[in-house]
Order: structure tokens, then sequence, then C-alpha cells
């Protein structure tokens, strides 16, 4: 991921019509999407981690009806683990934004949230795109 072009932590997301959180894992991952007012539109969802659950999560975003452009994805920087999904959102026209994942910890500790499953990162993520 080219760190010159990604954004980091400081877009609006309550400029966009939809913000989506998705948790990145080596094998599975987990996307939740919710509008600027944080309600939910898509709960939190598993995929692969493979073109074919690339293509599972484009179809779900698709069927919202807005254009990428509208799209804001928060993902947590986790190694390499992310850099297909990337490129994959990428070159579909979303707006992608990079996370460093001790900002998600510390949000979820600032709202007692203790748990951490793929799910609720997922929520979480997106929850850290509305409140910048």
């Amino acid at each position: 991921m080219d760190q010159a072009k990604t954004p980091s932590s400081p877009v609006d997301g309550s400029s966009y019509q939809y913000v989506v959180g998705i948790d990145i894992g080596s094998e599975q991952c987990s996307f939740c999407t919710l509008k600027p007012d944080k309600s939910q539109v898509i709960k939190p969802t598993e995929f692969a981690n493979a073109v074919a659950g690339f293509s599972l999560l484009h179809e779900q975003l698709e069927r919202m009806g807005v254009s990428p452009s509208q799209v804001l994805i928060g993902l947590e920087a986790t190694s390499r683990y992310g850099e297909n999904l990337y490129r994959f959102l990428e070159q579909r026209g979303y707006q992608l934004c990079l996370l460093h994942p001790r900002q998600t910890h510390q949000f979820a500790q600032q709202r007692g949230l203790r748990a951490r499953t793929d799910r609720l990162g997922a929520t979480t993520i997106a929850r850290v795109r509305l409140s910048c």
C-alpha cells in the first residue's frame, strides 16, 4: 500500500453516504456498514480474505445503490493480510482509510468494549471513522 497516497485518520466520515469498517484476518475478514448517523445498514458479515470474498463484499456494497466514491472504507493496518483487499477496493473507486490498530483499541476501551471479536472489530472501525 502506497503510504503517500493512503489517507490516514483525519477523514470526515460524516461527509459520505456510508461508512464501512473492515476487520482483516489472515483467512477471514468481517465488515459492517453504517450511515453517518451511526445506524447499521449491513450487520457484521464475514467473508474470505481472497478474491471470492472480496467480490462478495463488493456485491453487498453495490446493492446500496451509491457510487463507490460515496463509500468510505476504514481498514486496520494489518501487515500484508489486507494488501490484496486494499488493491481490490481501490481499483473499484472506494474511498479508503487505514487505521492504526492502537487507534481502534483505544476507541473501544473508551467505550467500555472489552471483548475483541472480528465482528465487533468491524463495527468499531466503522464507528472510529464516524467519530473523527
